[in-house]
């Protein structure tokens, strides 16, 4: 399989280098001493598949105390009581799936549904300048964990919009977007370094209650379904015209 579709890769990569490590959620191969290593550490966290795109396979794991554990997967949530059986449940999803566990980034929400950003950065054929050409919240589908559009039936929203109805909305607008642009950029220029001659990025961005932006993936063939779906199409327009150029 190619190394540009590797969750783990693209995870050390930005992991790795000091300036973006402390955006970049701490993440292990999934195991079973890691995943309970990182629940007791977190209390919540997320595996998903190395290999997966557009939400599959992703399932959140949170400690209720008293041994009880909740499992969160597509629309259904499950406690289980013990870790043996909670890890039992688990292996029956994930089954031999390559997977990594990760510490679950505490999302804002509108109306009880957390929330998540697209982020697009590209530079043009001849250019080493990199721009963030579009980005849109993605709100997940009530009784859901992950944002994806289809797979939740969730909501796009302009992102301008999303910050001012979202639990976030105390923090100044402009501060978030001026640091969600400088790690977008950041993040991109590090990955040209071992993607040569690849010139857009797709980065799954999240910013928690305290303002904080956190790179949670990084893709390499984004979807423009999202930019399509808008009812302004000022970005992917001119994403498409960054593809050409």
């Amino acid at each position: 399989m190619s190394a540009t579709k590797n969750k783990w890769l693209k995870y050390k990569l930005l992991r790795n280098y000091k300036p973006l490590a402390s955006h970049v959620p701490e993440t292990k191969r999934m195991t079973r001493d890691a995943l309970w290593r990182l629940v007791r550490k977190y209390t919540h966290v997320i595996i998903k598949p190395v290999w997966g795109s557009r939400g599959r396979g992703v399932i959140q794991i949170s400690s209720l105390g008293n041994n009880h554990y909740a499992v969160h997967y597509e629309n259904v949530r499950t406690t289980i009581h013990g870790k043996e059986q909670t890890y039992r449940y688990i292996k029956g999803i994930i089954g031999s799936t390559s997977y990594m566990v990760q510490r679950r980034i505490s999302r804002p929400t509108i109306g009880g549904r957390p929330f998540d950003l697209r982020v697009i950065i590209q530079r043009k054929r001849n250019s080493a300048a990199w721009v963030v050409t579009g980005k849109v919240a993605k709100v997940a589908g009530r009784g859901y964990i992950v944002s994806n559009n289809g797979r939740s039936k969730g909501t796009l929203l302009p992102v301008p919009t999303a910050l001012h109805h979202s639990t976030i909305r105390h923090h100044s607008a402009m501060n978030l977007l001026s640091k969600i642009h400088r790690v977008s950029i950041r993040s991109s220029k590090h990955l040209a370094s071992y993607f040569p001659g690849h010139r857009i990025y797709g980065l799954d961005v999240g910013v928690d209650i305290n303002g904080k932006v956190w790179i949670i993936e990084a893709n390499l063939y984004p979807s423009m379904s999202h930019f399509l779906k808008l009812k302004d199409r000022t970005m992917y327009r001119r994403i498409m015209s960054y593809k050409k150029s």
